[in-house]
């Protein structure tokens, strides 16, 4: 196995969340909890650090924009979400201010009362609705989302993006996995669901630490998943329900040697011959440097063959369909015949729609 560190130290954002344990609602008033700034101030930001941008478009005669300043931004879990993740941005469909943005002006031509700004029309595409949230992509796609929402239902919107979920999964996947991983809270809504909606949960994977799995591998043959998670990584928990799939399960249990792995551990552990060590609270595993160089963005999936050769390496979240795909695509070593693109046209996965 290849011995490539980095020397560079990389400290872990240590992010308290408190979600999913209490959102109550804290009445304060106009949501003074977010740390708003303006739109020109988070585009001059991205540029620097490209986080989301998060805009509360909003008008002053609407009721539900009052209602969700008061209720949802003026919760304490939900606005230290916002203010760490995400550049945070209030913005009057109906205000006169001149916006400089992406180096495009934008003004309200209108001049009378309700009349709507030209960068509402823009990250609206004309369709106004008030409230709606605009999340803008670190690949500054706009994406509108209308409606009031409590905290319980922007929760996992705010990780979808923050986190990039989008790339991989689809919104309405990653919502009930996120309702089944917190269950106690989404307890109605799961409730709500037919039978046939409800997620499979009954798998387990038999998960070994890094010295199991090299042993594992050198007489079995089979090749090592290594997942690597962090505490602060809300998306790392929601994978904890895609293993919990039967077919996933099933898969990582017949056909890997699984690892999962924090990857802040203090352990130390032996893997192809090699020591590794922890490095101190909140930083990186010797082992992590080993695998990732420096990408440290997580999930990471790295499959390793039993003589320690890196055949693959994933960042971010992934469903429970495509994690099945993915791992019978490596294992089968189709990757040396066919592209994954032209696997998929013909996989058929043993997960129930």
């Amino acid at each position: 196995m290849n011995k490539v560190f980095s020397s560079k130290i990389f400290i872990f954002f240590a992010i308290i969340l408190l979600f999913s344990a209490n959102v109550k609602a804290q009445n304060q008033m106009q949501g003074n909890l977010v740390k708003w700034i303006s739109i020109e101030q988070a585009d001059s930001l991205f540029k620097i650090n490209p986080k989301p941008i998060f805009i509360d478009v909003y008008t002053e005669w609407c009721g539900w924009c009052k209602k969700m300043a008061a209720v949802t931004f003026s919760n304490k879990p939900i606005a230290d979400y916002l203010n760490t993740n995400f550049y945070p941005v209030r913005f009057d469909a109906e205000g006169f201010d001149t916006i400089k943005y992406q180096g495009k002006t934008y003004t309200n031509p209108g001049g009378y009362n309700q009349s709507k700004h030209d960068f509402a029309k823009f990250i609206l595409n004309g369709r106004y609705s008030f409230p709606t949230i605009v999340y803008i992509d670190r690949n500054k796609q706009i994406n509108p989302v209308p409606g009031y929402m409590e905290p319980l239902d922007i929760e996992p919107l705010l990780v979808f993006f923050s986190e990039d979920v989008y790339v991989n999964t689809n919104f309405n996947d990653f919502e009930l996995l996120y309702q089944f991983k917190f269950s106690v809270s989404y307890k109605k809504k799961i409730d709500e669901l037919k039978p046939e909606q409800k997620l499979d949960t009954l798998g387990v994977v038999k998960w070994l630490n890094p010295q199991e799995a090299y042993d594992a591998s050198q007489k079995n043959g089979k090749p090592i998943y290594f997942h690597l998670y962090t505490d602060w990584c809300v998306s790392c928990k929601i994978e904890d329900v895609v293993y919990k799939n039967s077919v996933v399960a099933n898969v990582l249990n017949t056909k890997y040697n699984p690892v999962n792995f924090n990857a802040a551990s203090q352990i130390t552990y032996n893997f192809f011959g090699q020591e590794f060590k922890g490095n101190g609270v909140n930083n990186p595993h010797a082992l992590t440097y080993a695998l990732l160089k420096a990408s440290f963005k997580f999930p990471a999936d790295i499959y390793i063959t039993s003589k320690g050769n890196v055949i693959n390496e994933m960042h971010g979240f992934v469903g429970s369909t495509l994690m099945e795909s993915i791992l019978e695509y490596l294992y089968d070593e189709k990757y040396k015949t066919v592209k994954f693109e032209d696997f998929l046209k013909t996989f058929q996965s043993k997960i129930k729609k």
